[in-house]
């Protein structure tokens, strides 16, 4: 059976399929929420002198990470003068040990050689005394025989008895002063030094020891005089006066996922405790600050899924809901580095935390903190906006 259309019913037919196209990205749309009024932000952090003094060595800008590398230094007028003669000191004492170890060293050499030669002469002698000893034995044996064939006298026993004990206290003594002067040997290879062998070589000994304590001493002043000043570190309640007469230096160092965000000062700028070097941001903890409507604040819960997009870029940035405020709330704006700039009065905020490797590596343009974005939240719908209310 053949249909046949006419003209006009093709006509209706089109249209209504070219109607009907939209309806999935509409409803697609009505199941999310959009509001494109967001920005990219990170908690700002501010470093401040720890000492009176005067800023060196500066080694970043604005836009920069340090890497955990010291990024500047301070130099206090008031004690660099003790700090430079406590270097001196310390180089003077440096330079002392190393030549009481060198002398050390050389009487050791001495100590080892003479004890060697020592040793090669007991051996000598021991080589003699034990063919004495073999002669006195077999010497007796012989007058023990004549004896008893009578053809020797007893007397003539007892002289020769009384030899070969002589000669075997005698290779006895050789033996004992050999694994004597062995112990010593080892001792001095170990670094100690038995008292009766050289006064000269203790005296060093002691010598280098003393140099260790004023070394020790001196490295001790120092640290009261100077102190690495890395964020975070927190002192211990001194006088102002006090803190600041007893640190010559002090270095400035940044966490690693720290970016620059400002410097306030330059080389030669003097400073005074407290004034404020640079501020940063923490490139680990990128946010979206979002503007919404107090009424819209009630759909909206911390650790809901949300899709970023920066204005600009085609790919979607997955975050979660962190903190929501209403439009009351107070909010210090001066700890963020970006801010919403045009919100209404029953806006309220919304933070998310996002998490992309390319705004991570751009450091810099600053992570992308301050660009503009629009945020989806996903679940709400148009039929949730106007008539959540009565649905609930």
């Amino acid at each position: 059976m053949k249909v046949f259309f006419s003209k006009k019913t093709t006509t209706w037919i089109v249209l209504l399929v070219i109607a009907l196209l939209p309806l999935p990205s509409i409803a697609n749309y009505m199941q999310r929420f959009v509001v494109r009024n967001g920005v990219v932000t990170a908690y700002r952090y501010e470093v401040r002198a720890p000492i009176d003094g005067v800023v060196n060595n500066i080694t970043v800008t604005p836009g920069m990470s340090s890497a955990g590398k010291t990024i500047l230094t301070l130099g206090n007028r008031r004690a660099t003068g003790q700090y430079e003669t406590l270097e001196k000191e310390l180089l003077s004492l440096g330079k002392q040990l190393e030549d009481n170890k060198n002398k050390l060293s050389k009487y050791i050499n001495r100590l080892e050689r003479d004890i060697n030669q020592s040793l090669a002469i007991l051996k000598a002698r021991l080589t003699g005394e034990e063919a004495s000893k073999v002669e006195s034995i077999h010497r007796r044996n012989r007058i023990n025989k004549l004896v008893v064939a009578s053809v020797a006298t007893q007397e003539d026993a007892d002289q020769v008895e009384s030899k070969f004990q002589k000669a075997d206290s005698q290779v006895r003594t050789t033996l004992l002063e050999i694994e004597q002067l062995k112990h010593r040997r080892n001792m001095v290879n170990q670094g100690m030094l038995p008292n009766d062998l050289s006064d000269g070589a203790l005296q060093v000994q002691r010598r280098i020891n003393e140099l260790h304590q004023n070394i020790l001493a001196c490295k001790r002043r120092m640290s009261e005089s100077e102190t690495d000043f890395t964020t975070g570190t927190t002192y211990q309640q001194k006088p102002e006066t006090d803190r600041n007469n007893r640190f010559a230096r002090a270095s400035v160092k940044l966490p690693d996922t720290a970016v620059v965000w400002e410097v306030d000062v330059q080389n030669g700028m003097e400073v005074a405790k407290g004034d404020r070097l640079l501020s940063y941001i923490d490139r680990s903890r990128l946010m979206v600050e979002v503007a919404i409507d107090d009424a819209t604040l009630e759909l909206i819960e911390p650790g809901q899924a949300v899709k970023v997009r920066l204005f600009g870029r085609s790919d979607f940035i997955e975050g979660k809901v962190i903190r929501v405020m209403g439009s009351a709330g107070l909010w210090h704006t001066s700890l963020f580095a970006a801010d919403i700039k045009s919100r209404s009065s029953r806006d309220g905020r919304v933070l998310v935390l996002i998490k992309d490797e390319n705004l991570y590596n751009h450091v810099g343009k600053f992570c992308g903190v301050g660009r503009t974005a629009y945020a989806e939240f996903e679940g709400i719908g148009l039929m949730e906006q106007y008539f959540g209310v009565f649905l609930r």
